[in-house]
């Protein structure tokens, strides 16, 4: 057993990772389902069906949605993960050339392995093939968790990831003489969720360089988790992380850190998290996990050029507020081709005079196109102009722009209006975020009321002071207050913690509610 380890671990040798971010676009369902399992090598007998419930908020229900995953060949791993990530950078490669994903994709065995950081060896060639085997034969069956963003909607249904997967060519024993080329199909649903931007950023350069596979499944969630609580700390429920990871849960704090706590610890180690902490949940049994984000995972937030938003449980698109010069932005895309809702989604949080020269320099790049001799590289000019915007790349800094001449006359105009909206709605937001800090407080409240007697309430206030004394400064402060002070401040920690738990809205979904019409 030894020497097999040892033969597979020769033939993966990998390649220096560089420094630079390197954002790919992964699915969203396919994340927020946990289709790929936290587990690395399939074992003697793998498994080969698996079920995740979830309970989730729409049109202010509750509702249980589930996936069930079925395979003769085994459940995708992490390192079936490794390759899809891998697959999707080549897969948007293609979009940002051609301005959309068709079937069938094709790629070569060694761009794939060179994305890797792998050895072309014959070993890993094989290993490609199953992989590609494995997707297109796993199912999902869907019960209102799978969602289409071209019908609005969640599926009920049993569908593939991969229609097909085809290997094409030989590879010699020895590694030599390989001609080996892949084609996948993908499943319409998957295809079209792509080509809409229905993803999540993840950056493939710092995947890479973590080992354990339990770090890399946590990993593919730290955007959408930081992301949603704004760059601040955010506290996950052990047992239920788990089971979206298929990893076994442990019931002792000490077990917790020998083993999911080293993968914790890796992501510090790469800047993905700048501390971790394990602590007991007021609601109910079990552990929570506190994770406080790092620097790289805040650079790459930041670097993400559009809003990530998160569809509406009851399927309708959000309506986004743009300013004037938004508004300029989105009629010039929709003018071009582009879907009205889509071009308002781009126009957020972009500036009028960069847009008029970068679609400038795209609609030069179609007419050059349309002027050539033979095939036409670019298959869908408005395709290609969303994958452009989407990616930031800058426009070469030889083309020359009429806007570049006109730039600061541009920017003059309607300065002071425009400040003057943005600071009237800045103080708007921050009373609509007062009234709800206060309704998160009216439920954490009626909470702690039903869930606790005047007794065990008692009981929680000593525990969590206990717990907040083994700071030296808290302590002090604690013992200066009077017995009704300390009891507020008691009272105000633990309404924290029951609210972090607690399945609230979030500010954006319960500001909708009230009918607030603040939109971001």
């Amino acid at each position: 057993m030894a020497k097999k380890a040892s033969s597979q671990a020769a033939t993966q040798t990998a390649i220096a990772v560089p420094d630079a971010i390197d954002l790919i676009r992964f699915e969203k369902n396919l994340l927020q389902i946990g289709f790929f399992s936290a587990h690395d090598r399939r074992s003697a007998a793998p498994d080969l069906s698996r079920r995740i419930e979830q309970w989730v908020n729409r049109d202010g229900k509750k509702i249980r949605a589930s996936a069930e995953f079925r395979s003769s060949l085994g459940l995708p791993s992490t390192a079936d993960r490794d390759k899809y990530m891998a697959f999707m950078k080549i897969a948007m490669e293609r979009k940002l050339r051609e301005g959309e994903i068709t079937n069938p994709i094709r790629f070569s065995g060694y761009s794939m392995l060179k994305a890797l950081g792998l050895s072309d060896s014959g070993a890993n060639y094989e290993d490609l093939n199953q992989w590609g085997m494995r997707m297109a034969d796993t199912t999902i069956t869907s019960e209102q968790i799978i969602y289409s963003s071209s019908r609005r909607q969640f599926m009920n249904k049993t569908v593939h990831v991969f229609r097909s997967f085809t290997r094409v060519g030989e590879s010699d024993l020895n590694g030599s003489h390989q001609t080996v080329q892949f084609a996948v199909e993908l499943e319409d649903w998957l295809l079209e969720n792509l080509n809409q931007s229905y993803v999540v950023p993840e950056d493939f350069t710092q995947y890479r360089k973590l080992v354990r596979p339990t770090a890399k499944g946590i990993f593919v969630y730290l955007y959408v988790w930081f992301y949603a609580s704004h760059g601040k700390d955010v506290e996950k429920d052990y047992a239920e992380l788990c089971a979206l990871l298929n990893v076994r849960a442990y019931q002792h704090v000490s077990k917790i850190r020998e083993t999911m706590g080293l993968s914790l610890d890796d992501l510090v180690g790469i800047g993905y998290l700048r501390k971790w902490d394990i602590a007991p949940m007021s609601s109910k049994k079990g552990f929570k996990l506190i994770l406080t984000p790092g620097r790289a995972i805040l650079d790459v937030i930041a670097s993400t050029q559009r809003r990530q938003l998160t569809h509406p449980a009851n399927g309708a698109a959000p309506i986004l507020q743009l300013t004037n010069e938004q508004s300029e932005i989105s009629a010039a895309l929709i003018a071009r081709g582009i879907n009205p809702e889509k071009a308002r989604s781009l126009a957020q949080g972009r500036e009028l005079a960069a847009v008029q020269e970068q679609l400038e320099y795209l609609d030069s790049e179609i007419s050059r196109d349309l002027s050539r001799n033979g095939s036409r590289r670019i298959k869908n000019p408005a395709g290609f102009m969303i994958a452009f915007l989407e990616s930031g790349q800058p426009i070469p800094t030889t083309f020359p722009s009429a806007i570049k001449r006109s730039e600061a006359k541009s920017r003059t105009n309607g300065t002071v209006k425009h400040r003057e909206a943005q600071a009237a709605e800045d103080l708007a937001e921050m009373h609509l975020r007062d009234r709800y800090k206060s309704w998160c407080l009216d439920q954490a409240t009626e909470a702690i009321e039903s869930r606790f007697t005047p007794d065990e309430l008692q009981d929680q206030f000593k525990t969590l002071r206990t717990r907040l004394a083994k700071d030296p400064q808290i302590a002090a402060s604690l013992t200066r207050m009077t017995q009704d002070q300390r009891r507020r401040e008691l009272l105000k920690a633990l309404q924290k913690e029951v609210i972090a738990e607690l399945d609230l809205a979030s500010y954006e979904e319960w500001s909708l509610a009230n009918g607030q019409g603040l939109l971001f």
